[in-house]
């Protein structure tokens, strides 16, 4: 609930910053023709893991339920972005984002465990952004590429047991990215807030015999990121 408070609150400022900005008189009419443009990103996040479970250890290991449960986090990075065509850019960036998500095993003994899920990513994203007409100080574009992450505190060399619950995930994990986006045109820069779903390809859980990672079939990651881009 607090989350889509928050979102609300993002929202309506986006909406008065872009409403004051369409109601200006155009500023920088040229900025987008330049070929190459550099900048930077804050980024918050809320990240979860999508699973699948193997039925077989609901049964062996008495465990009734598991759960995921999402963590708010937060990045920053530098951009270079260049220019395609008229309605057409491609961005890459260098990321630094913190993440977190936690799976939640409840037994039948009333016992149960947390598997904290913690990540420092490096991110580099490659996206292509297709964007609207500018009308005034505003335009809106949507982006869709993927992002190649390497996560520097993964505990797949840690050392697990049945006492130590651990879910371990591979460092290097590849995503498909798809978004919306808003620019809006100031004297000297561009502010673009913008938000992102991003999801992991394939399957990064570490194997091993312990329940907390036996008894999941698949796992992958899952962001859902807004940026305050400055450019």
């Amino acid at each position: 609930m607090l989350d889509i408070h928050r979102f609300k609150i993002i929202i309506s400022f986006i909406l008065i910053v872009s409403g004051l900005a369409a109601q200006a008189q155009e500023t920088n009419p040229l900025y987008d023709r330049k070929p190459v443009r550099f900048g930077f990103g804050i980024m918050g996040n809320s990240a979860k893991l999508k699973y699948t479970v193997t039925e077989n250890n609901f049964n062996y290991d008495s465990l009734k339920t598991i759960e995921s449960t999402r963590y708010p986090g937060f990045g920053l990075g530098g951009l270079v972005n260049f220019r395609l065509a008229e309605s057409w850019d491609l961005r890459t960036m260098l990321n630094i984002q913190f993440a977190r998500r936690d799976m939640n095993y409840q037994f039948t003994n009333n016992v149960k465990k947390v598997a904290e899920i913690e990540a420092t990513y490096m991110e580099i994203p490659l996206t292509f952004e297709y964007k609207s007409v500018r009308h005034k100080n505003v335009r809106v574009y949507a982006l869709a590429g993927f992002t190649y992450r390497f996560d520097f505190t993964s505990d797949a060399d840690t050392d697990r047991s049945d006492t130590k619950p651990i879910v371990a995930l591979y460092p290097n994990t590849l995503s498909y990215d798809v978004g919306i986006g808003l620019d809006i045109y100031y004297e000297f820069f561009k502010f673009s807030p913008e938000i992102k779903l991003s999801n992991g390809i394939g399957n990064q859980l570490v194997p091993d015999e312990f329940v907390y990672a036996s008894s999941l079939g698949r796992v992958s990651p899952k962001l859902i990121q807004f940026s305050l881009i400055f450019q």
